[in-house]
């Protein structure tokens, strides 16, 4: 095990969280099915037993990998696992890293091969009764410790370009390395924010991790529920459904619930309407127009725009979304390859539930089934588009997702579809 020279000057990045301070609702989580899977893993982990089939064929090294988007409720959700289950919870101390960034990160791999002394250590630092002290490091030593690194994107930045995953797999792929890791009791939970980071290290992965899951942005239906629970535990408040979950594309479920907060404090900061209704749509949307809450997907796109040298200045309408894509301004820079293929890049990045774009081709087939017909041929052979096909076009950016061929095909089935239940009420 490597040896510390600096025990104290390292456990200052380290905050532990006791389970019985935690106080998160089952109700304030919303539940996707990929939390099923981390559940289950950490089970799996924490019940451990030779008679389970599983470990026949495996044995988990008790490290786990999540791609998600910002602005999520995962963090609650691990707090509330370590919670029920009665696991401390350890995690980076946020204000540190960013005091002494680089000194943190040249310490990284010392910290995780040290992990069970640092955290005896920090607890028989602070002030504590005795019989206390003794009660928790005992807990402690004996059972497995929930470690979480949130690789936040910020840190780019801060580490001056250097990458933590990249610290992290570079140093463990080596055996001994990896085994010291593994000794300190603990499971790994590493979330990270860039997927295309992921692919990058794809052949390296799973030297160090057992498990990778993905977890896909909030679909429009998921929207939809956020908000309805939301309406269904506060029926003082009304808003327009449908208008904010379309409003809210791309928004995550903490940044949707901070929305409405932000929107019903504006609302009643309003006295004259507050008096006269509770309806808080229009609050709502002057508080995206405006600017004055930024989800992280409008803060990403401008952080690749500004990352562009073929970009000019980012007006505060791009930020928030109000400018179309397709704006007067945007045409200009479009005369070149590269930007329509930038555009066609953030169009795909777009991600549609198979349910969402099942309604999606089936109106662009009821709608301008023969014009789009044409226009996918156009795209199969590379022939230019006219200027009433571009227009069609920026209707249904969705087709863009899929390849010609693909995109023929769905939009064949949504054609039948649309037929088929035509026929069903005789028209």
């Amino acid at each position: 095990m490597t040896k510390l020279t600096a025990n104290n000057h390292l456990i200052k990045f380290l905050k532990i969280i006791d389970p019985s301070e935690i106080e998160i609702s089952n109700e304030s989580i919303f539940y996707r099915d990929e939390y099923k899977e981390i559940i289950e893993y950490l089970k799996l982990l924490l019940t451990y037993s030779e008679e389970l089939k599983i470990f026949s064929f495996i044995k988990p090294k008790g490290t786990l990998l999540i791609n998600i988007f910002s602005g999520t409720d995962l963090i609650d959700y691990l707090k509330l696992i370590s919670s029920n289950y009665y696991i401390s919870l350890v995690q980076l101390k946020e204000s540190e890293i960013r005091k002494n960034p680089l000194d943190f990160l040249n310490n990284f791999n010392v910290i995780l091969n040290n992990f069970d002394k640092l955290i005896s250590e920090k607890l028989q630092s602070d002030e504590l009764q005795s019989e206390e002290k003794q009660v928790k490091l005992k807990q402690l030593q004996k059972k497995k410790k929930l470690l979480i690194i949130n690789q936040k994107q910020e840190y780019r930045e801060i580490f001056e370009g250097k990458n933590l995953l990249t610290e992290l797999l570079t140093h463990y792929q080596e055996n001994e390395n990896l085994n010291n890791l593994l000794n300190n009791n603990f499971v790994l939970i590493w979330i990270n924010y860039d997927y295309n980071e992921i692919l990058d290290y794809e052949g390296e992965l799973f030297n160090i991790f057992d498990y990778f899951i993905r977890i896909p942005r909030l679909n429009k239906l998921d929207r939809q529920e956020i908000l309805r629970k939301f309406m269904e535990k506060n029926p003082e408040v009304v808003f327009e459904l449908n208008t904010v979950v379309e409003k809210t594309n791309d928004w995550e479920v903490n940044e949707i619930k901070q929305l409405i907060k932000i929107a019903i404090l504006k609302h009643y900061l309003n006295s004259e309407l507050t008096t006269k209704s509770n309806e808080i749509t229009d609050s709502i949307i002057q508080v995206i127009q405006n600017g004055e809450y930024i989800p992280a997907c409008k803060k990403e796109a401008l952080r690749q725009k500004k990352s562009s040298k073929f970009r000019k200045k980012i007006t505060r309408e791009e930020l928030i979304g109000e400018k179309p894509i397709y704006s007067e301004e945007r045409r200009v820079e479009i005369g070149s390859n590269l930007n329509i293929k930038e555009i066609i890049d953030e169009i795909k990045e777009k991600n549609y539930s198979k349910f969402m774009l099942d309604q999606l081709y089936e109106n662009a087939a009821s709608e301008n089934y023969n014009e789009l017909v044409i226009i996918i041929d156009k795209l199969d052979k590379n022939e230019p588009l006219e200027d009433n096909d571009r227009k069609i076009l920026a209707e249904y950016p969705f087709i863009l997702n899929d390849n010609p061929s693909r995109a023929q095909i769905n939009l064949e089935k949504a054609k039948k579809r649309i037929d088929l239940i035509k026929k069903s009420f005789g028209k």
